[in-house]
């Protein structure tokens, strides 16, 4: 389908950020005009406390048109990739980016400098609003170095980047996957569908041409990996850390404790749970022997339920009713007032996101096809849109934007609320078991593989920073290891899994995938809290976007990731889902 061919109430309305082009290429003036506005302060940010009240405003008005132009052009060529115009606009958007970041770089040491003016302003009623800001720059005091140094650990960072730049551009040609007589092309984005396959034979052979491929070019990958960590360690060093997990964890304000805590809970303490799933499965299945690459076979054919897109507006209005009568028209105005582009058509993304600015409406784009998983891919981006609309509403712009930390949070919160909406009023026990199915294969991903492979990450940088020599067979046999204690003994880790290592970007994020179970846990948390009637707490989370630290978010709201209960309430949850999982399929 074409672009032109859709229903126009099936699209996004853009106009709300821009009319039109000259709208655009009129903010695109104004916001070139506004760095050159922002150069002036050099060297007179903090003289007074007008002009340090007038450079945040200024700084703060560039912040927005910059978000308004980047957004706008990004969204535009999301659904429209052929459109040329569209492509120049996003061209003109990168472009303006690199001028504002080469332009105001000495912002931040100047607001250091002047720091005790700045704290003496800061007292003041009418600079309230700076404080948070202030506070994440001045607590980097300790970590930042001199302005030549700086200058020079600018290109060091540029450096570290290679390895990853490397990972993402190696060529590699995998072997075709023979399917019913016939050769099928096999890469990154087929792989997981080979291994879906009834056939034996064609999952087996997916697994070993993709791995064979990576064990071919495994020095390669070893020193890209091993790279990365080396550079992650030097900037750490450098910027007086004491290693490379806390300087990663610096950002979101946590301690090297609540880290390792969820590292325990997925990979120690609630491990026993994966483990009765996989054996499970190994019972479905009827396998003798159950390999790695049998663990993508579905346990419960899809279901035949369709749904219109009205229909998924009127579920999600008794799935989510619990989070008030408000929330429940914020969806509805988000259909009426057309946030969301709907239909796949050519030229269009795939996948579906959230996204939008504090001058606009927070945008959806996703590709509905009326299956269970639009419906809940529906309800998990309307959390992320529900989320930004209620931070850019209740705080400035300058504090607004909720950190990665806590980002898939209210998302999750509505997934998992829609599913136990479903649950509890489908009376078809095959739709039960494939809900489930599908929900326990989302908390394993979260709760289970991310500790897994957050503990292979640390303890590569760990080795970096004991200055340990590195191996491919050193690298390589650790995740295998690691993988043989995640999957237990009903599952046969086949030996080219050792170099499933190498073809996981999230390695290159810097201690990223941890996230991931933990904003799982926390919003199972927020749920079991919500489903016993305390829904305020979690309301008010939603409107605190960026104005404090995103660990004094969720404090604040009653869910503390130090907590162990937080891991309790997730991986309970989860043992309660499996078990009503083997009722259904019993």
């Amino acid at each position: 389908m074409k672009r032109n061919e859709i229903e126009t109430e099936l699209t996004w309305d853009l106009s709300g950020l821009f009319k039109d082009q000259k709208a655009f290429d009129d903010q695109f003036e104004k916001a070139k005009a506004y760095i050159h506005k922002l150069c002036q302060f050099k060297g007179h940010i903090a003289d007074s406390k007008n002009s340090f009240i007038a450079f945040m405003n200024t700084r703060e008005e560039l912040m927005r048109y910059m978000e308004n132009i980047e957004v706008y052009a990004s969204m535009c060529v999301d659904v429209d990739s052929e459109n040329e115009a569209v492509q120049e606009n996003l061209s003109k958007a990168n472009s303006l980016i690199d001028l504002q970041t080469s332009s105001l770089t000495f912002i931040d040491n100047e607001i250091i400098a002047s720091k005790d003016a700045i704290e003496t302003y800061l007292k003041d009623e009418d600079c309230k609003d700076f404080r948070y800001a202030m506070s994440e720059i001045f607590r980097t005091i300790p970590h930042r170095l001199d302005e030549k140094t700086e200058a020079l650990l600018g290109d060091v960072v540029t450096l570290a980047k290679c390895p990853e730049d490397t990972f993402r551009s190696f060529p590699l040609n995998f072997e075709p996957v023979i399917v019913d007589g016939k050769e099928e092309f096999l890469n990154g984005a087929t792989y997981i569908s080979f291994l879906q396959n009834k056939d034996v034979d064609v999952r087996k052979q997916a697994f070993e041409h993709y791995f064979k491929e990576y064990q071919t070019y495994q020095n390669v990958f070893m020193n890209t990996l091993s790279a990365h960590a080396k550079g992650q360690v030097l900037l750490a060093k450098a910027r007086n850390f004491k290693n490379a997990l806390s300087a990663s964890l610096f950002e979101d304000g946590v301690e090297e404790d609540l880290f390792h805590k969820v590292l325990y809970m997925g990979n120690e303490k609630y491990h026993d749970y994966v483990q009765e799933y996989f054996s499970l499965r190994k019972e479905i299945l009827q396998l003798d022997v159950q390999h790695v690459y049998d663990i993508q076979l579905e346990l419960v054919n899809e279901v035949d339920v369709k749904y219109s897109i009205d229909d998924c507006f009127d579920i999600m209005d008794e799935a989510l009713k619990v989070l008030g009568d408000d929330y429940i028209q914020l969806l509805h105005k988000a259909k009426a007032e057309r946030w969301i582009d709907f239909m796949p058509c050519k030229g269009k993304r795939s996948g579906a996101y959230s996204w939008g600015t504090y001058d606009s409406k927070p945008y959806i784009m996703t590709n509905f096809n009326g299956d269970y998983e639009s419906l809940s891919t529906l309800a998990h981006e309307l959390g992320h849109s529900m989320h930004s609309y209620f931070s850019w509403e209740n705080n400035r712009a300058m504090n607004s934007g909720y950190r990665i930390f806590v980002a898939e949070v209210a998302s999750t919160v509505n997934e998992v609320l829609l599913n136990d909406y479903l649950l509890k009023t489908s009376k078809d026990n095959n739709y039960k078991a494939y809900i489930l199915s599908n929900l326990l294969t989302q908390l394993i991903g979260t709760l289970y593989r991310q500790p897994m492979y957050a503990k292979f990450e640390y303890d590569l940088h760990t080795w970096v920073e004991n200055k340990e020599v590195i191996s491919s067979q050193k690298i390589t046999q650790h995740f295998l290891d690691l993988n043989k204690q995640y999957f237990g003994d009903s599952v046969e880790v086949d030996d080219l899994q050792r170099y499933g290592c190498y073809y996981i970007p999230h390695f290159y994020y810097n201690f990223y995938v941890y996230k991931y179970t933990l904003g799982m846990s926390v919003a199972l948390s927020f749920v079991k809290r919500i489903q016993q009637g305390d829904v305020q707490a979690y309301r008010e989370f939603l409107t605190k976007g960026g104005s404090e630290s995103p660990l004094d978010e969720l404090i604040h709201a009653g869910v503390d990731p130090r907590d162990d209960q937080v891991y309790d309430d997730a991986f309970t949850f989860f043992k309660e889902t499996l078990d009503q999982f083997k009722e259904l399929v019993k």
